[in-house]
């Protein structure tokens, strides 16, 4: 989040959130292939985790070593952060974002949640060995494959085809990959659908989100705006995803589940752009703040290149 956050505020090239998130995303797909190997490497008729323990403590140090460096910008405050929050609500565009935000929110908690559960039913019924090297590399496929590639480029994709097209992408996307995992005859086959996925979804959605979010933010509220978009994305909607997956993997089984997330997918794409196209088309809503400051709503395309080009 302070990373984020600090993006958002500086804006300009040189501090696209893309560019910087990635490396985060190196550091995840590194430690989890390392992780991977270690416990199968000195795991013996049962699974020991002390080898994943280990290295998420020695990392977890480091990490915050380098957070005692961290200097962050200082934010002006906003006057009546919950009367900002109540006209952010009355704006349509800022309704549909929040709906949205929670729908690819689940559709992403169900494949974090649910994947490796149904890698290793696949790899139970095909017999397949070193399930937790596997494991290890489909974490790697995804970060330093996938998110590396579309971090980096996922501004310039935002600039050249607006909020409203990539997030709709975004979803048809989803209900690819996870069509795909579905019929995979063998978990080795997932390797490849998660190392072609991983960036057009979950890279591409959560700066499409980060970039919109931070445009609808009123002066001074750039914090809560995020907060309340990760909040729904990673919390609300990681939650239904988690609950609903749970219960469609006990009663119908995890092909099934699947399908039916892969279907949700398609049906969010559509609904998305028809509504973009009909109900939010050529409407700009002003908001009157706290402190007398009136901010006009821009579209989403336009939101996008202001935050792209500031």
């Amino acid at each position: 989040m302070s990373l984020l956050l600090d993006c958002c505020d500086r804006g300009g090239e040189d501090y696209d959130y893309g560019k910087q998130r990635v490396w985060g995303t190196i550091g995840f797909g590194i430690t989890a292939l390392i992780a991977g190997y270690i416990v199968d490497l000195v795991s013996g008729q049962t699974i020991s985790y002390i080898p994943a323990i280990i290295v998420m403590v020695v990392c977890t140090i480091l990490d915050l070593l380098c957070c005692t460096k961290l200097k962050l910008p200082i934010m002006e405050a906003p006057k009546n952060i919950f009367k900002d929050i109540k006209h952010l609500i009355n704006n349509r565009h800022v309704i549909i974002f929040m709906i949205y935000a929670i729908l690819v929110g689940v559709l992403d908690g169900f494949i974090i949640y649910f994947l490796f559960w149904y890698v290793e039913d696949l790899a139970a019924t095909t017999g397949t060995a070193k399930i937790k090297l596997l494991e290890g590399l489909i974490v790697a496929a995804e970060t330093l494959g996938g998110e590396v590639i579309f971090f980096s480029i996922s501004g310039k994709i935002l600039e050249r085809f607006g909020h409203v097209h990539c997030f709709s992408m975004c979803f048809i996307n989803y209900a690819l990959r996870l069509g795909l995992i579905s019929i995979a005859p063998n978990p080795w086959w997932i390797l490849p659908v998660e190392f072609v996925f991983q960036g057009p979804t979950y890279a591409l959605t959560y700066t499409t989100v980060v970039a919109y979010a931070n445009e609808l933010a009123p002066p001074g509220a750039s914090a809560t705006m995020q907060g309340i978009a990760a909040g729904l994305d990673d919390g609300v909607g990681y939650s239904i995803g988690s609950i609903i997956g749970g219960l469609l993997y006990k009663f119908v089984g995890g092909k099934s589940a699947f399908h039916v997330f892969s279907a949700v997918g398609v049906l969010c794409s559509v609904s998305h752009l028809i509504i973009h196209k009909t109900y939010l088309r050529g409407s700009e809503a002003p908001v009157t703040l706290s402190g007398n400051n009136e901010v006009f709503y821009k579209s989403p395309e336009e939101a996008v290149k202001v935050t792209l080009n500031d």
